[in-house]
């Protein structure tokens, strides 16, 4: 396996990501495009460490496959704020490293998939409606709702988790979730504003909030951006995924019109680890110490060699 820092300039940013490649040249490339958040081109972030995207491409390079991972635009290596970029300016990244990959050395010429990942599965399809010589796309954990019913059934999500969490731990949580209000009803006030401002960028209490990607996302219709894609898919989804609901990868598999194989694996959890109990977003940080669920990499490969 062999690995490349490679760079592009793209809206006056400099972009830097990792070019994985086999010992031989590669029978095809995925470019890897990442969940939401303040992540580096491995899935990491100063908070979480989960390194989902290099045990990928370490996984593809074992069976011949080329992948490239990159930081998202002012994260770690990458410059420019990531507290004001946009969804849209997501997308127009990826299709930035579409274009690199279909020009670049080895890569140039071979069969091109995209693998999108929470967020990254609605960039996928996107990229494709601009750059119709990608292959496939494969899907992690795709979601369908407006991500302002997203983010509320996390957050109702994440508060019946708390109602129930033991010891002294859980009391503490929940007595101050008593005197700081009605959690969700806060959210939506939040939302409102957010919808209401035209700014990229909002501080609440010292807190940075990006209005900007916010507004973007809760403008999008992921069924309509899915809908018209004839492109080959794989979709796999988790289930004890309590973030993306595994029921949106079997609606989702209706909406395309192309071939799609899907997989709802048992125990994989957002965060794509395997988790044996009870599915818990509270077991994160636990769960983020452990491999990625190998069900999931054989998955993707065996679905790549087949589109050979």
């Amino acid at each position: 396996m062999n690995e490349d820092t490679v760079t592009i300039e793209n809206d006056g940013l400099t972009l830097e990501g990792t070019l994985c490649q086999p010992e031989s040249s590669p029978d095809s490339v995925v470019l890897l495009i990442a969940d939401s958040g303040n992540l580096d081109r491995n899935q990491n972030s100063m908070k979480t460490q989960l390194n989902q995207f290099n045990a990928i491409a370490e996984h593809l390079a074992e069976a011949g496959i080329a992948s490239l991972r990159y930081d998202k635009r002012g994260c770690a290596m990458s410059t420019g704020n990531f507290d004001i970029t946009g969804h849209s300016d997501l997308v127009n990244d990826a299709n930035a490293w579409t274009r690199f990959l279909r020009t670049h050395g080895d890569t140039a010429g071979k069969p091109l998939y995209l693998l999108g990942y929470g967020e990254g599965s609605l960039i996928a399809p996107q990229v494709i409606k601009t750059e119709p010589a990608v292959t496939g796309q494969i899907l992690l954990c795709p979601f369908l709702d407006n991500y302002a019913d997203v983010i509320q059934r996390q957050a109702e999500t994440t508060l019946a988790e708390i109602a129930v969490l033991p010891g002294f731990k859980g009391k503490l949580i929940r007595f101050f979730l008593r005197i700081s209000g009605d959690q969700i009803r806060k959210q939506k006030k939040l939302l409102a504003r957010i919808r209401k401002s035209t700014k990229p960028m909002l501080k609440i209490r010292k807190q940075v909030i990006n209005a900007k990607w916010i507004r973007e996302m809760m403008s999008l219709d992921a069924e309509a951006i899915h809908n018209s894609i004839v492109t080959p898919t794989l979709i796999v989804a988790g289930a004890k995924d309590l973030q993306s609901p595994p029921t949106d990868a079997s609606r989702l598999e209706q909406l395309l019109t192309g071939p799609v194989q899907t997989h709802i694996l048992p125990d994989m959890t957002h965060i794509l680890k395997a988790d044996l109990e009870a599915a818990s977003t509270l077991r994160y940080s636990e769960l983020s110490q452990q491999p990625i669920d190998p069900q999931l990499l054989n998955i993707i490969t065996q679905w790549l060699k087949q589109e050979r």
